[in-house]
């Protein structure tokens, strides 16, 4: 666990040879809603097939998906078998700063 920035950085290593991003997010969402009251997915990155969501232009030398979720309320980060799978999440539970 870290926390770079604004987000916790949370880590999940796997050994299943199946896993897919359905399997990953459920993963996340669950270690995910330990950490956040009403945690919402604002962003996901497929390593696997290189598609991530939304997607934007990188952005200050970060993924555009990392930096359009810090911008919009995005608070722990998860990341699934060393960044195979990525997932950002906002509390919303917690009003807009």
């Amino acid at each position: 666990m870290s926390k770079t920035g604004k987000l916790l950085t949370l880590k999940i290593n796997i050994e299943e040879s199946s896993l897919t991003l359905s399997l990953a997010r459920k993963l996340a969402d669950d270690l995910a809603s330990g950490s956040l009251a009403e945690p919402m997915l604002v962003a996901w990155y497929d390593g696997i097939k290189g598609e991530e969501h939304p997607h934007v232009h990188e952005c200050q030398s970060k993924p555009g998906w990392i930096a359009y979720a810090e911008g919009h309320g995005g608070r722990v980060r998860i990341d699934v078998n060393e960044g195979l799978y990525g997932f950002i999440y906002a509390d919303a539970g917690e009003p807009a700063a």
